[in-house]
């Protein structure tokens, strides 16, 4: 448990940049001043991540609508999300670097969680309902798929047939969408219902990293990586259709929408200027750039969009110069 009281700060925010070729409008917010990493957004447009100052702990924030930021006393971890209609879910590390969950109001308090049995817990995704899906480890270091309601009770699950289950994302409506290992070490993905039945599709040959995530409808969107992580976005349809999408170099999707728009980054692998992207239910599709982030190795980084279009993500700016500089939280309007 981790009690506490929250702060109310007030947002950083920059005065909102059109860019004229597209029609986009960017807002710059900083939770705190030495980095901003934003990781999910809720369908009113709140957003959560975590934020650095340095010298000082990383906190996990809540930037509101009307752009104040509150600075939370959850433990931080590298995911946070949204629970239900008022909860921020997330995992964290403790000082045996054991991984656990945590669920709890805005304001607090906080309360740990693990799956029975488990070494380490990794909470990966939650829906409005209030349910938390994500995977366990064994002492083996086997994966096992959870699913936490929203009283708090755990359900541990396996798909059938497969030597590991690792469940990613959870929709409105319980379908869960993750990725399962055979007995011959093929990465394959998953979705359905925990309890009920599970649909697997495959990826190209020679897939050895994947993710994905899930919209209402059931669409699921991800990528798939080689061993050398050369990673191209999926979309794989609710009538079982699997598209690679056609976008330029190294292709991360970070979220689908009801509407079937995917946000991610594309770009190169390790040096190169990445640039966020929309990808429209038609194939056609929108480069995502903060205004400045045009330098070499400068990234633009799309992480969630909302029902009505509203993008969030991170950007940083490097020079000629200077190395990467500070991250920092963006929404961006009028790409959808």
């Amino acid at each position: 448990m981790n009690n506490g009281m929250f702060t109310r700060v007030s947002a950083l925010i920059a005065a909102g940049v059109t860019s004229t070729a597209s029609a986009q409008t960017y807002t710059r917010f900083d939770a705190l001043p030495n980095g901003t990493f934003p990781t999910q957004m809720d369908a009113s447009g709140r957003i959560v991540g975590t934020a650095i100052q340095t010298g000082q702990p990383t906190k996990v924030f809540v930037r509101n609508t009307d752009g104040s930021i509150i600075l939370t006393n959850a433990p931080s971890g590298d995911w946070e999300g949204f629970a239900g209609t008022d909860q921020i879910v997330g995992r964290y590390q403790d000082a045996s670097y054991r991984e656990h969950g945590f669920v709890g109001p805005i304001a607090g308090p906080f309360s740990s969680f693990d799956a029975p049995g488990a070494v380490d817990t990794y909470p990966a995704g939650a829906n409005t309902a209030g349910q938390i899906v994500g995977y366990w480890t064994d002492s083996a270091g086997g994966l096992h798929g959870f699913l936490r309601n929203a009283a708090g009770s755990i359900t541990e699950f396996d798909v059938a047939g497969e030597v590991t289950t690792q469940p990613l994302a959870i929709n409105a409506s319980g379908t869960v969408a993750g990725l399962v290992t055979d007995s011959s070490s093929v990465l394959r993905g998953f979705v359905g219902t925990p309890g009920g039945t599970f649909t697997i599709f495959n990826f190209p040959s020679g897939t050895a990293y994947a993710f994905a995530h899930i919209n209402d409808v059931g669409q699921v969107a991800g990528y798939y990586a080689d061993i050398n992580f050369n990673a191209k976005g999926f979309l794989r349809d609710v009538n079982g259709t699997f598209t690679t999408l056609n976008l330029p170099g190294q292709v991360i999707p970070h979220a689908i929408n009801q509407g079937g728009f995917i946000v991610g980054v594309d770009g190169g692998k390790y040096h190169g200027r990445k640039s966020g992207f929309l990808r429209r239910p038609d194939g056609t599709a929108a480069t995502l750039q903060f205004p400045g982030a045009t330098f070499i190795n400068s990234s633009t980084i799309a992480m969630d969009i909302n029902q009505v279009g509203v993008i969030m993500g991170k950007y940083q700016i490097t020079t000629t110069t200077g190395g990467d500089t500070v991250w920092h939280g963006f929404i961006v309007t009028g790409a959808h």
